[in-house]
């Protein structure tokens, strides 16, 4: 049986005001009790359970609206640049994107070849659809990085 972590409403908005800048506790508070009004219409509802009269959160939900509150703030700015296409590469704000990157969707890996004859691998990335071509030296090394980033990972995650 798993046992989940969960916040009183004090609790979450201890958490929301670490994990998003700008805000005071009392803010959140009050922005979490308005959140579970059935009379307001925020932008992002936070899912809650009830255990008589405390509201109490898990924290994925908040997690969940941390990264939208994020992403949310992130648009009210207008960015250019590197720092606007950086935000497009990431998904920040867009269906399947998070801080963290976007989900992957798939992809392929294809030999290939020019009007000339030269050799290279074509990498196609479904979503966003993206074309990239790679000599047969990039491709062998970045299919190594590929490799042992995930095999790290995958330590990693059994240290846990």
């Amino acid at each position: 049986m798993s046992t989940e972590t969960l916040f009183t409403t004090q609790a979450a908005a201890e958490w929301l005001h670490e994990a998003i800048s700008g805000e005071s506790p009392d803010y959140w508070r009050q922005a979490l009790i308005n959140n579970r009004r059935p009379d307001r219409n925020p932008p992002h509802r936070i899912q809650f359970s009830t255990l008589g009269r405390a509201a109490l959160y898990t924290l994925e939900a908040l997690k969940g609206f941390a990264e939208f509150e994020k992403s949310r703030r992130l648009g009210r700015l207008k960015l250019t640049g590197r720092a606007a296409e950086t935000i497009h590469a990431f998904g920040i704000g867009q269906s399947g994107g998070s801080t963290n990157g976007r989900k992957w969707r798939g992809g392929s890996a294809n030999l290939s070849t020019d009007g000339d004859g030269n050799v290279f691998v074509q990498v196609i990335i479904n979503e966003p659809l993206m074309v990239f071509v790679m000599s047969p030296d990039q491709s062998a090394e970045f299919g190594k990085e590929l490799a042992e980033a995930g095999r790290a990972a995958k330590r990693q995650q059994g240290a846990k």
